[in-house]
């Protein structure tokens, strides 16, 4: 399936509005929804991100809903950058906004971001339960922003092994302390932007998802 355009939504997000694009697949659903958080509002980051579109794309071609939004200070939604702490809340107000809509069951939510996006999808999981299983791309490594997370459901860590803000050796060696069912996907020949590499990260997300029962 093709990345559709996706329907513009807006949603509140502790007093201010932040926009949003809600995919839906084919059918009447209930479906199983997934939040994509996008990487860092300071450095270009937002919801068109070439890797957050291929995170949508996984979770349609798996039989999932998917909303990817714009944090505060992005693009349309009001506000201004927060430095993790505000953006936290978007999190929240985005998860609360996809389990409201009528065609979404809200027993089967994937949490999943990218880079700084990935960051806040896991800061998000380890202090909520109720999620259906976890996704971090290419999450950076540097200054151990890793620490003190342990995520229940299962939990996708992928990253390419030219990556330079997320050191995969670094990665590997939280496995065993992030969660309980980790995997680990180190792609060859990629870096953190993953240009050229939008299909492949689909695989591995698409194939993790089928793995996931939580989620079917």
């Amino acid at each position: 399936m093709g990345l559709t355009a996706g329907q513009p939504v807006r949603f509140p997000s502790d007093g201010i509005s932040l926009e949003g694009l809600l995919h839906l697949p084919d059918g009447d659903g209930p479906f199983p929804g997934a939040v994509i958080c996008h990487p860092h509002p300071q450095y270009g980051g937002d919801m068109h991100n070439n890797v957050v579109g291929a995170l949508v794309r996984a979770c349609l071609d798996s039989g999932i809903a998917a909303l990817r939004f714009n944090f505060r200070g992005v693009g349309a939604s009001e506000g201004s950058y927060e430095a993790g702490v505000g953006e936290l809340k978007d999190v929240r107000a985005a998860l609360a906004t996809l389990e409201a809509q009528p065609r979404i069951d809200s027993s089967r939510i994937v949490l999943g971001g990218y880079s700084f996006g990935a960051i806040m999808a896991l800061r998000h999981a380890a202090a909520s339960p109720g999620l259906a299983a976890a996704i971090a791309v290419s999450p950076p490594t540097v200054a151990g922003p890793l620490d003190g997370i342990f995520i229940e459901p299962p939990l996708l860590l992928v990253a390419g092994d030219r990556d330079e803000y997320c050191d995969t050796s670094v990665l590997a060696s939280y496995r065993e302390q992030v969660g309980r069912n980790v995997q680990l996907e180190v792609l060859p020949g990629v870096d953190h932007f993953w240009w050229g590499a939008d299909d492949r990260l689909a695989e591995v997300v698409t194939r993790f998802i089928a793995g996931c029962p939580e989620i079917r």
